[in-house]
């Protein structure tokens, strides 16, 4: 008898606690799908400025660590730009909540002057950031709402030549699937109806 309380007293609180603590395996693999996030270069983008935009995947060092670079530009002794509309084509709205840069100079260039890189949301100017040789910068920027992005390079010399800028992160993560459904919820509600 002793035995019995002894073990249902154990169970009891495990058997309501393991569920709390790991979800049906069908929502967490939900979960994890729609938080995957997506390349920035999967979207449509274009080059532009006198300088060069490269797809290159390339392992460079940075501050005296090693990242996998996935593009660069390189603005020479002016600018380089790289466009993307982030808005799937078969969809009334963006589906992307932020854009997660990662970026720096390499550390084989330490005289190279700094390169200002500046962030344009639907061709408004948003984030700007100065990098230097060695430097490492990481940013998170709200892309709900957004259609075009454009990252654009510039040297801070005009009589130097400025070295490239190598981003090894450009992640578009993607919106929560509850929001989607509630925005698709909310355009249903506004639509006018014949009376």
């Amino acid at each position: 008898m002793q035995k019995n309380k002894l073990i249902s007293s154990v169970l009891l609180p495990i058997a309501v606690i393991l569920p709390i603590l790991f979800p049906l395996g069908e929502a967490t693999a939900q979960n994890q799908k729609k938080m995957r996030p997506i390349s920035l270069l999967r979207s449509k983008c274009v080059k532009s400025g006198i300088g060069s935009a490269r797809r290159r995947k390339l392992d460079v060092s940075i501050g005296k660590a090693v990242y996998s670079s996935k593009f660069s530009l390189s603005p020479g002794y002016r600018s380089a730009a790289l466009t993307c509309k982030i808005k799937p084509k078969d969809r009334p709205q963006n589906v992307f909540q932020s854009l997660n840069l990662g970026f720096g100079m390499r550390d084989n260039n330490p005289n190279s002057p700094s390169i200002r890189v500046q962030l344009y949301l639907d061709g408004k100017p948003s984030e700007a950031v100065m990098v230097g040789p060695t430097q490492v910068v990481n940013l998170s920027i709200d892309v709900n709402n957004v259609n075009n992005v454009a990252i654009e390079a510039t040297c801070s010399s005009s009589t130097q030549y400025c070295s490239r800028v190598y981003f090894y992160d450009a992640d578009l993560q993607r919106k929560n699937s509850a929001e989607n459904k509630n925005s698709a919820q909310e355009q249903i509600l506004e639509m006018p109806t014949n009376n």
